[in-house]
């Protein structure tokens, strides 16, 4: 049998965060090691599937929205428990939780950009690089599991070529916004919609076209095959707990305060071409 059917980019967020915490590796961490929950919009979908009240806007530091990448207020953010022990939110920096080793421990962190050849971009616009130092050492010695939920939104022909086009802040000559870098990884099991409808529901997902007005902007259209039963299930499943998920609400930095030399707006006040 074949459905198809529309996700936003909010609808996939909601479905790949439901996959995650469903990845044997997810429950066997949360069971018996730790389970490090890096601050990003897509992370706060996971954590409001473990019972946190969570504004995804606002557990973030860099983000993409008003038609610039930016920085949020910190004075607004309001993040949620990063580090799980045994299923328990524990008062620990990331760092340190990977200094307590243990080898079935599983690292979660969204990202920017990926590619079909496995690789993840992960824009940095923060001095000391960002959330990638405190855990990329520790993962890649010890061969931690790296688990990167991402939506088809985020699809780029290749992800080293952006990094390489992109060149870091000291390349960007006019930014319109924050002047930023941007890791190049290629550990990471990566969870787009595919894998979640997988996982979830045993069908084969192939997305068609993307994009649209009113609301659809990012969205995507899919098909999916499965057995009938599975298909059927799926279907009721995405009405009942995927459709109508409200966008993610924007949450953009201050110009007047922005500590961003490079960018084109520094301490000038909103653009004027900027209506939020």
């Amino acid at each position: 049998m074949k459905a198809t059917f529309v996700l936003t980019p909010a609808e996939a967020r909601r479905l790949i965060a439901k996959a995650v915490i469903q990845t044997p590796e997810f429950q066997k961490a949360w069971k018996d090691a730790y389970v490090l929950l890096a601050g990003g919009t897509t992370n706060a979908f996971i954590a409001q599937e473990l019972g946190y009240d969570v504004e995804p806007g606002q557990c973030t530091v860099g983000i993409s929205c008003a038609g610039l990448l930016c920085v949020t207020e910190p004075s607004s953010r309001k993040s949620f428990p990063n580090v799980f022990y045994k299923g328990q939110p524990v008062d620990k920096k990331i760092d340190e939780a990977l200094q307590d080793y243990h080898a079935d421990t599983v690292i979660i962190k969204g990202a920017n950009a990926f590619d079909l050849e496995g690789h993840v971009g992960v824009i940095t616009s923060g001095f000391n690089g960002g959330t990638i130092p405190n855990f990329i050492g520790y993962m890649t010695s010890k061969g931690l599991k790296f688990i990167c939920p991402v939506g088809y939104e985020k699809l780029v022909p290749n992800v080293p070529a952006a990094s390489r086009a992109l060149g870091g802040a000291s390349h960007i000559d006019i930014s319109m916004g924050a002047d930023p870098g941007m890791y190049c990884l290629s550990s990471a099991d990566i969870i787009t919609e595919v894998e979640a409808i997988k996982q979830m529901f045993r069908c084969d997902a192939k997305v068609v076209c993307a994009g649209g007005i009113g609301g659809n902007e990012g969205a995507h259209y899919w098909a999916v095959d499965g057995k009938e039963s599975d298909v059927k299930a799926m279907v009721e499943y995405l009405e009942k707990n995927i459709k109508g998920e409200p966008p993610v609400k924007g949450n953009r930095g201050k110009c007047d305060n922005c500590r961003y030399p490079g960018c084109r707006y520094h301490g000038k006040g909103n653009p004027a071409w900027i209506k939020d």
